[in-house]
């Protein structure tokens, strides 16, 4: 696929009332309803955190209809988009480009390990159920005002987190988040981006191995992205002054029938594709995207300094029943994958070990194999090895036929590591199921002690009531005594 020009669609305007089917939290609307709010001065403080850019996205129309496709062609084993002219990854520099929000830094991860302390209390999270609800963030945002202190950025994020980067099917945010906000000057150095490209792709998992009714992540993200790579329902560019980042770039998208957008991508061609995302000259000298640009270039010298030696000893033993010796530590310089026609049609062994080098080995190596390797390509060598000693050595023995063999190998390699995630997910989810069950335990407890406490107040008022209601008979009694007694005395004193 060419990198094509970004262009509003043709077919754009062909458009009919429908939605896919599927709900969502995600509330652009809330989320500019607060930016609209914000005094110059909690916009200052705003951008110091990093989120700045978020400040200047325009107001967008889902297409859910185009979310829904985009969503069912999700191949979750090749985290990619499945297309009919190939596939399209979610990148780094999607994130970036289009959001605006850093993807290097200190990585962002809400495991257990966080510690519940004060500030999530504060906003009304507990231990046993870590979250904070959004309506509660927009309330305590309208009871600060003005003001732009620590707590305003907080609340503000948070409440950004719930409408917009990370929105839920439950309407709460993760109370986790605050332990990345302890202090606000250090909530710029992490990772923001990445995690926002990682809370989208689980969305993706969950709607297509799950089927999930409610989708959550940025789902505006994913609508630019397939602006941005697929000529299908493009809006118009806006041609504005703001060119950075990306989402202030396209019009509103207009609406399209289920039918309409399913029958664009059955007929999308390769010109109608963007493969990768380049920053224009412009947006390389953005800190963001040249913070990326630079670790991507040091991630390319790293690799391909990797891929240059190899710090294994590679010995073949035709005879495959003779037990393994350990051999010379070696760097081997790799050739081109060009002479890979020229190598040998199967090996029988292969040991590979680490030790203490020995001057006297053979110094030609008729074949040996590129170690690791997930494509399992053989290559050619003919050079003299250099000797080096490490200090720790592993021993490991690997038989393989062919070429053939080994990428049968990688394959079940794959299929298996694809199995344990599942059943990994299916672990963690049996496990969510339990502690729910056991906190409904532990509530219902409370509750029933609860109750056993008012039934006791009840005992108690009762037992109250009816000794009141004693004392009133007998004083009732006594008055009517009394009566008959007087009575009695009225009717002898006139008889007299």
């Amino acid at each position: 696929m060419g990198k094509g020009a970004r262009k509003p669609s043709i077919g754009a305007a062909d458009s009919l009332n429908a939605t896919g089917n599927f709900s969502t939290r995600f509330s652009l609307p809330s989320f500019l309803k607060q930016v609209k709010r914000l005094t110059d001065h909690q916009k200052e403080a705003l951008q110091k955190t990093g989120f700045g850019n978020l400040l200047l996205i325009p107001n967008h129309r889902l297409n859910k209809s185009l979310l829904d496709e985009l969503m069912r062609r999700w191949d979750d084993n090749k985290q990619a988009f499945v297309l009919p002219r190939g596939q399209i990854s979610l990148t780094l520099f999607d994130i970036a480009l289009i959001l605006g929000l850093r993807v290097v830094g200190a990585p962002v991860s809400l495991d257990n390990c966080k510690v519940f302390g004060d500030l999530e209390r504060n906003y009304g999270a507990v231990i046993w159920k870590r979250k904070i609800t959004v309506t509660s963030l927009e309330s305590k945002l309208d009871s600060l005002g003005d003001l732009y202190n620590d707590d305003f950025i907080r609340t503000f994020l948070l409440y950004t987190f719930g409408t917009f980067l990370f929105p839920n099917s439950n309407g709460t945010v993760d109370s986790r988040f605050v332990s990345y906000m302890e202090d606000v000057d250090s909530i710029s150095r992490f990772s923001w981006g990445e995690a926002v490209l990682e809370d989208v792709s689980s969305w993706l998992r969950q709607r297509k191995t799950m089927n999930v009714q409610y989708v959550g992540g940025c789902l505006l993200f994913l609508q630019i992205w397939s602006f941005e790579h697929i000529d299908i329902a493009r809006p118009a560019l806006l041609g504005s002054s703001v060119s950075f980042p990306r989402v202030c770039q396209w019009d509103k998208s207009k609406l399209h029938s289920k039918q309409q957008i399913v029958s664009k991508f059955k007929d999308l061609q390769d010109y109608q594709v963007t493969q990768e995302l380049q920053p224009t000259s412009l947006e390389s000298e953005i800190v963001i995207i040249k913070e990326l640009l630079e670790a991507q270039n040091n991630g390319k010298e790293h690799s391909e300094a990797e891929n240059s030696c190899i710090n294994f000893s590679i010995v073949i033993d035709n005879n495959v029943g003779a037990t393994p010796q350990l051999k010379n530590p070696l760097i081997i310089e790799v050739e081109s994958l060009s002479e890979r026609s020229s190598m040998n049609e199967g090996l029988s062994e292969i040991e590979v070990s680490l030790d203490k080098p020995e001057h006297n080995m053979s110094e030609d190596f008729t074949e040996i194999i590129e170690w690791p390797s997930t494509s399992g390509c053989l290559t050619k060598m003919h050079k003299k090895p250099k000797l080096v000693a490490p200090q720790n050595y592993v021993n490991a023995i690997i038989a393989i036929d062919d070429e053939e063999d080994l990428r049968t190998v990688v394959k079940m390699l794959e299929e298996k590591n694809m199995e344990l995630e599942k059943e990994v997910y299916e672990l963690r989810r049996e496990n969510r199921l339990l502690r729910n069950n056991l906190l409904s335990c532990s509530q219902l407890e409370e509750k029933n002690v609860q109750l056993k406490g008012e039934i006791d107040e009840l005992r108690s008022k009762n037992q109250h009531l009816s000794l009141s209601s004693n004392n009133l008979v007998v004083r009732l009694e006594k008055l009517l005594l009394d009566e008959d007694v007087c009575v009695n005395e009225d009717s002898n004193s006139i008889q007299d």
